[in-house]
């Protein structure tokens, strides 16, 4: 073994490798403890602390008193040996010479330049440790560099098995291969930089491909002198299948995941982000933002710009199928500074539901709905895609997403999806509770003394699945109610009827809607809205003779007397009769004398109109029947055979002759 001083070339090309690798190891442990791969010079987090000093102190102080190299050094075929007896330095001057990098580094690298100048080739952090830097290897007799030279000898298989498989092939490998791969999973989970990503990706894996390659081959080829050489029939075989394993992972994800995806990352590495921007629009009133479609890379900065126009801004309506992370949370962040609340007026999948969970509240508006799964990294590579689901988990933490749910996220592959019912999103506080009955919750003024506007009514009215489905079959439901029910509370503002006030103004809108499903409906629908009548009639006697005939006659006041439980069954029959098609034959509100005359023979005369006043406002006259006869009434008709029992039904609803 040469004594020969290496020269500084060769050790800053070993510096130089050392370094890649333990950055690469840093940025994978920090991402998989704290979810961001790089740390601040002042982070004084312990895991920090562990992962960016005290692990390269141990890797140094190890590989130079077990080995006297670092991977690098002994890639470049330098030692680092005692000064005085030229052996392996002991760990104490190990410890030393680490130090001592510090030392040699802080005057912006004089320590290390000065073995350029030394007698001797020492520089700073020799002469602290009394260490010295020596080639373990003499150079090719033809000039031939050292490090080509390596570069051929391990190509031709005559580097030992150990060597060629575990510096050369997983040292080497490992840290570009990770971080190719973890560009893919932060692009793939965060969507940070991801002009200056993508031109890594498409640079690292040429690269990648390059030198495993050149680490299979010389491999390969070394384990035909490790047998040569009397080694392990066993060894060999196994070394020749992890070869094989570790080639055909670097061929599946580049197959499957990065070939598929070159023409989005070719597009990130020009600036264009392939999945497209979201579509901002602000409404008329510049109350509300809409945010439609995915969630693209600058959004957030789009978005900030336009609130910084539009200050009045406090409700983000989503419909968005995902997109970028770190876009999602940036968006978020606006959306708290506002204390704005959110609304899914669509889909709000994948990262849209980030910015939703962000609204101080929440609401889904009916049939949208929030849809979660698993983050996939495209590499193909377990390891890293239980990074990104880590990360994913961290982040919907952060949102107080509970763990029920983030079980379940994490279980649902990338290419499904999961939507949590409406149920299970109220039980754990995610929305507000929809409305059970055609009550809605009134907007709150921005300042004292200053109605809501308008639009908060409508937009009141539109969470409501009862109103929204009514809206569709009725265009303009919404807007008329809206209308009435802000003139009636202002009207009454201040008083204890003000809410009551607005609820009945809204329903006195929606009368003549409800008359004519019942009259122009299918008989189906008139059946089992007799059956919500029967509901209602049961709990209009309990409140007593009067309040049920008050009931019975259409009056408003009545109505908000019922029990909930009986309104919201009329509400359900609401919204499926909201969806009933329109029927193409239009009826008379009162029956003809043939009509009448059968239905008096079967089920007697005071049938005819006895529950016509029912959403007439109480306008229309007293209730022809009285609450007892109305049951009786009832009774009879479902006795009554099926033919003139649809008639009856009909006939009790429209008014009497």
């Amino acid at each position: 073994m040469s004594n020969q001083s290496a020269g500084l070339a060769p050790r800053a090309l070993a510096m130089v490798i050392d370094g890649v690798l333990m950055a690469s190891l840093s940025a994978l442990l920090m991402w998989a403890t704290y979810g961001q791969p790089i740390a601040k010079w002042d982070d004084l987090r312990p895991g920090s602390i562990v992962i960016n000093w005290l692990l390269p102190l141990i890797a140094c102080v190890v590989f130079w008193s077990w080995q006297g190299a670092t991977p690098g050094k002994l890639f470049v075929g330098i030692k680092v040996v005692d000064a005085r007896t030229g052996r392996r330095p002991s760990p104490l001057q190990a410890l030393l010479r680490w130090i001592g990098y510090l030392v040699s580094a802080i005057p912006l690298f004089a320590g290390f330049l000065w073995a350029r100048v030394d007698a001797e080739g020492r520089a700073w952090h020799d002469r602290i440790a009394r260490t010295a830097v020596l080639r373990s290897r003499p150079a090719p007799a033809d000039g031939q560099g050292l490090l080509v030279d390596y570069i051929g000898s391990h190509w031709r298989g005559e580097q030992g098995l150990a060597r060629s498989y575990w510096l050369n092939h997983v040292l080497l490998m490992t840290p570009l291969v990770a971080g190719v791969y973890g560009l893919m999973t932060w692009i793939a989970t965060k969507g940070d930089g991801l002009q200056g990503g993508a031109i890594a990706i498409l640079i690292g894996w040429p690269l990648v491909l390059v030198l495993e390659t050149w680490g299979v081959v010389g491999a390969w080829r070394a384990v035909r002198g490790y047998r040569d050489d009397e080694g392990s029939a066993f060894i060999g075989f196994l070394a020749r299948v992890l070869l094989m394993l570790s080639a055909a992972q670097i061929l599946a994800s580049l197959c499957l995941g990065l070939i598929p995806q070159f023409g989005n990352y070719w597009k990130m590495a020009r600036g264009i982000d392939p999945i497209g921007q979201v579509r901002l629009e602000l409404s008329a009133d510049g109350r509300t933002m809409q945010l439609n479609g995915p969630i693209g890379m600058g959004d957030a900065r789009r978005l900030g710009a336009l609130l910084d126009t539009a200050p009045a801004v406090r409700m983000f309506e989503l419909a968005s199928p995902g997109g970028r992370v770190v876009e999602a949370e940036r968006i978020v962040e606006l959306v708290r500074e506002r204390g704005g609340s959110t609304r899914a007026i669509g889909n709000c999948q994948s990262a849209c539901t980030l910015v939703f969970l962000a609204g101080a509240k929440r609401q889904l508006m009916p049939g949208a709905q929030l849809g979660f799964h698993r983050a996939s990294t495209g590499t193909f590579n377990p390891a890293f895609d239980e990074l990104a689901n880590q990360q994913l988990a961290r982040t919907y933490r952060r949102m107080d997403l509970p763990e029920e749910f983030i079980k379940q996220t994490l279980s649902t592959p990338p290419h499904r999806m999961w939507y949590p019912t409406s149920d299970e999103l109220v039980r754990h506080a995610l929305i507000m509770v929809p409305p059970k009955t055609l009550d809605v919750a009134l907007p709150e003024p921005d300042k004292p003394g200053v109605p809501a506007p308008l639009t908060d009514y409508v937009n009141a009215l539109r969470a409501s699945e009862a109103w929204f489905r009514l809206d569709q079959r009725f265009p303009g439901l919404i807007d008329g109610a809206a209308a009435a029910m802000r003139t009636a509370r202002e009207s009454l503002a201040g008083t204890p009827q003000e809410v009551d006030a607005a609820q009945m103004a809204a329903q006195s809108v929606l009368a003549p809607m409800v008359r004519e499903l019942l009259l122009n409906g299918s008989p189906d629908l008139r059946r089992r809205y007799l059956q919500v009548v029967r509901v209602q009639l049961a709990a209009a006697q309990t409140l007593g003779a009067p309040t049920c005939q008050a009931w019975l006659s259409g009056s408003p006041a009545a109505r908000r007397l019922l029990s909930a439980e009986s309104m919201a069954w009329e509400t359900s029959w609401l919204i499926e009769s909201a969806g009933d098609p329109p029927q193409s034959r239009t009826r008379s509100l009162t029956p003809t004398a043939l009509e009448m005359e059968v239905v008096t023979r079967t089920v007697g005369a005071t049938a005819s109109g006895a529950f016509s006043r029912l959403w007439t406002d109480g306008r229309a006259g007293a209730a022809p029947v009285s609450c007892e006869r109305a049951a009786q009434v009832l009774d009879q008709i479902q006795r009554t055979p099926v033919a003139p029992r649809e008639l009856a039904e009909r006939v009790a609803l429209q008014n009497p002759r």
